[in-house]
C-alpha cells in the first residue's frame, strides 16, 4: 500500500514538474522551426501569425494565422489559410515516440484543391519523398468550424465549393492511415457543376459511420436531415428536392421522407449495404415501395454503376398514375393557322446509349391530361448499344385492347412502330370523352405500321414510309350531337356531304373504312376512305403530306335512297385543304356551290325544288 501511495505522489510531483517546464517554455521561438521544416517538406512557403501554448490538464498548442503557399501556377497565392489550429497532445504516449493528439481543432479554414489543364494538382510538390519514417501521428478527432473548400478541376470542366459551420470526426490509428469511425456536420452547402450538370445542396446535419480508411469508402450508415437539393441538368430545367430526412442503415434499409418539385415523396425498403453503394463496384438491388410525386409503387431492381455505362434491370409496379395532375392549368391557347404540328426538336439520340436496361413497367390505372384512362399497362423497355425496343406494349382501353411494338436505332437514326387495336366500340370511345348518347355501337378496329428516320419527328414523318389501316361497322349517330364535337372543320365536313343532317335526328352509318399507303412521307389514299349510310355514300381520294404538313383530300358524296336526280353535280366537289394545323372545307369553280344548296333544300322539300330546277 505504501508503494501505491509513494508511487502516485511521485506521478503528481512528475504531472506538476511537467506543467512547471511547460509554463516556462517560450512556444514561440519554434515558429521559425516550424515554418521552415514545412517549407522541407513541401517545397512551399508557410507562414505563422503566433504560436502558443494553452495549459490545462491535456496541454494544447495553438497555432494562428497560418498561410500555406499555392503551387506557382495555382488561381490564387495561398492553397490554404486558417485562422487557428490547437492540437491537443497527451504526454505519456511521447515517451514511446508517438505524437498522440487527443484533439485537433480547425478553426475558419479556407482550402482550395485544384487540377491545372497539364493535369498537375497542386497537392502534389516538387519535393522528393523522405527517407525513412519519422514519429506515428495519431489524432483521436478532429473539430472543425468554419470551414471553407473549394475544388477546381481545368481538365474535366468541374468545379465544387463546400461550406462546412461546424463538424466533427473520430479517427482510429494513426492519421495517415485515414481510418474515420465517425461523421457529424452540422450546417454544410455544396455547390457542384460540370459540362453536363449543376448540383446546389445543403443539409442541416450528417451522421455517417465508417470503418476502414475513408479513401476506401466504407461507410457503414448515413443519416442526414433538412436535405435540399437544387439539381441542373445541361439545357433541362432545374430540379428541387427536399427532404427533413434520409437514412440509410447498415444493412441497407431504406426510410426517405421528403418533397421533389413540390410532391410528397416517399420510401422505405432495402438497397445494399451502403458501403457497396457508395463504393459503386458490383451491382445492388433495389426494393422498395415508395410514393413520390402523385403516385405509389413497388420497384424490384438491379442497378449496377460500376460501368462505364450504368444498367438496370427488373420490374416496376405502379397501382395507379393521374398525369392529369401535372397538366398545366392554363387552358391551352387557340391553335395559329398555319403552325407546325411535328415538333422539330431533336431527338435524343445520343442518350440511348448512355445506359443499358432491361425494365418492365406495369400501371394498374392510367389518366391522361385529357381525363382518358387506359388500364392495364405494359411497357417493357430494353436498351441496349444504342438501340432501344419496345416490344409488346400493351393497354386496355374503352372495352378494347392496343397492343404495340416500338423501336429507335441510334445509328441509323430510325423509329419503326407497329400497333394494332382490337375490340373497341365507337360508343365507348365517346363515352372516355365524357361524351353519351352522340353515337351507339360501332365496332373500331385499328392497324399501323410506320417507320422513318431522321433528327426530329418532323424529319421522321417527312420521310415516313407504312400504312394506317381502319374499320368501323354499323353504329347510330345522332346528328345534333355533331355539334359538341367543337370543330368548325368537322361540322363543315359533315353538313357538305350529307344534307340530310338537317332533316333526320340520326344517320345510320353502315360502316367506314380508312386505308393510307404512305411513301416517303406522303400518306396516299386512292378511293381508300370511304362512309356507307342508311341514305348516302362518301368515298375519298387525296393525299396528306406529312413533311409539308398539308392535306388534300377530295370527297364524293352519293345518295342511295330518296332524291338522286342531280346529286352527280356533288363530284368532287366538297375538299378538304390546307394546313394540317387549321385545314378547311371548300368547293370547286364549277357551280359547286349553287349545287349544294340545292340539293340540300331538296332533301328538306322531298325533291321538289329540285325536280323544279
Amino acid at each position: 500500500m505504501k508503494a501505491l501511495k509513494y508511487g502516485g505522489i511521485a506521478i503528481v510531483v512528475l504531472i506538476a514538474a511537467v506543467f512547471i517546464a511547460l509554463m516556462t517554455v517560450d512556444v514561440g521561438q519554434y515558429k521559425s522551426v516550424i515554418e521552415e521544416q514545412a517549407k522541407a517538406a513541401t517545397g512551399r512557403e508557410v507562414k505563422i501569425g503566433e504560436v502558443s501554448l494553452a495549459i490545462s490538464l491535456v496541454p494544447a498548442i495553438v497555432v494562428s494565422d497560418i498561410e500555406f503557399a499555392n503551387a506557382p501556377w495555382g488561381s490564387r497565392p495561398q492553397m490554404a489559410t486558417v485562422k487557428r489550429v490547437e492540437a491537443s497532445a497527451q504526454l505519456l504516449p511521447l515517451l514511446t515516440g508517438t505524437v498522440a493528439i487527443s484533439g485537433l481543432k480547425v478553426v475558419d479554414a479556407d482550402v482550395i484543391l485544384e487540377i491545372n489543364r497539364d493535369g498537375k494538382a497542386n497537392w502534389e510538390f516538387d519535393v522528393p519523398p523522405s527517407e525513412g519514417e519519422g514519429p506515428g501521428l495519431n489524432v483521436d478527432g478532429i473539430d472543425i468550424s468554419g470551414l471553407k473548400l473549394a475544388y477546381r478541376d481545368a481538365v474535366q470542366g468541374m468545379s465544387a465549393d463546400v461550406g462546412l459551420d461546424s463538424g466533427k470526426v473520430k479517427i482510429a490509428g494513426e492519421l495517415a492511415n485515414l481510418e474515420i469511425t465517425d461523421i457529424d456536420l452540422g450546417k454544410t452547402t455544396l455547390a457542384f457543376k460540370d459540362k453536363t450538370q449543376a448540383v446546389e445542396a445543403s443539409l442541416g446535419e450528417l451522421e455517417l459511420d465508417a470503418r476502414g480508411p475513408i479513401t476506401a469508402l466504407g461507410i457503414t450508415a448515413l443519416d442526414a436531415d433538412d436535405v435540399a437539393l437544387n439539381y441542373t441538368p445541361a439545357g433541362g430545367a432545374p430540379i428541387v428536392a427536399k427532404f427533413a430526412s434520409a437514412e440509410i442503415a447498415s444493412d441497407g434499409a431504406v426510410n426517405i421522407d421528403g418533397e421533389l418539385d413540390g410532391q410528397t415523396v416517399k420510401a422505405n425498403g432495402s438497397l445494399a449495404p451502403i458501403a457497396d453503394l457508395v463504393a459503386m463496384k458490383k451491382s445492388f438491388p433495389a426494393k422498395l415501395s415508395f410514393a413520390a410525386l402523385g403516385m405509389s409503387g413497388t420497384t424490384d431492381l438491379s442497378v449496377d454503376v460500376s460501368g462505364k455505362i450504368p444498367a438496370v434491370s427488373g420490374t416496376i409496379d405502379l397501382p395507379e398514375i393521374d398525369l392529369s395532375k401535372f397538366a398545366s392549368p392554363d387552358a391551352a391557347p387557340p391553335p395559329v393557322k398555319g403552325a407546325k404540328v411535328f415538333p422539330s426538336d431533336p431527338l435524343p439520340w445520343d442518350q440511348l446509349d448512355a445506359a443499358t436496361a432491361d425494365v418492365a413497367l406495369t400501371v394498374g390505372k392510367l389518366t391522361l391530361p385529357n381525363g382518358i384512362h387506359l388500364d392495364q399497362v405494359k411497357v417493357p423497355v430494353v436498351l441496349k448499344g444504342g438501340n432501344l425496343t419496345a416490344n409488346g406494349l400493351a393497354a386496355s382501353l374503352a372495352g378494347g385492347t392496343v397492343t404495340a411494338d416500338l423501336g429507335m436505332n441510334k445509328a441509323t437514326k430510325t423509329v419503326s412502330f407497329k400497333a394494332d387495336a382490337r375490340g373497341f366500340t365507337a360508343e365507348n370511345l365517346t363515352k372516355q370523352f365524357n361524351v353519351t348518347d352522340m353515337i351507339s355501337n360501332g365496332d373500331v378496329d385499328l392497324a399501323v405500321d410506320v417507320r422513318g428516320s431522321g433528327d426530329s419527328v418532323a424529319a421522321v414523318m417527312a420521310g415516313l414510309n407504312g400504312s394506317v389501316l381502319g374499320g368501323m361497322g354499323e353504329s347510330r349517330i345522332r346528328n345534333d350531337a355533331l355539334n359538341i364535337i367543337g370543330a368548325d372543320v368537322i361540322m363543315q365536313l359533315v353538313s357538305a356531304i350529307n344534307p340530310f343532317g338537317n332533316k333526320d335526328p340520326y344517320t345510320v352509318a353502315k360502316c367506314a373504312v380508312i386505308n393510307f399507303q404512305i411513301a416517303n412521307g406522303v400518306a396516299n389514299t386512292d378511293k381508300g376512305i370511304a362512309i356507307e349510310t342508311d341514305k348516302m355514300e362518301a368515298v375519298s381520294t387525296g393525299k396528306i403530306d406529312l413533311a409539308q404538313e398539308k392535306i388534300d383530300l377530295s370527297i364524293r358524296p352519293k345518295a342511295t335512297t330518296g332524291v338522286s336526280i342531280g346529286l352527280g353535280k356533288l363530284t368532287q366537289a366538297v375538299k378538304l385543304s390546307g394546313p394540317l394545323s387549321s385545314p378547311g372545307v371548300g368547293v370547286d369553280a364549277k357551280g359547286a356551290v349553287k349545287a349544294l344548296g340545292s340539293i340540300g333544300a331538296a332533301f328538306a322539300t322531298g325533291g321538289a325544288s329540285l325536280l323544279a330546277e
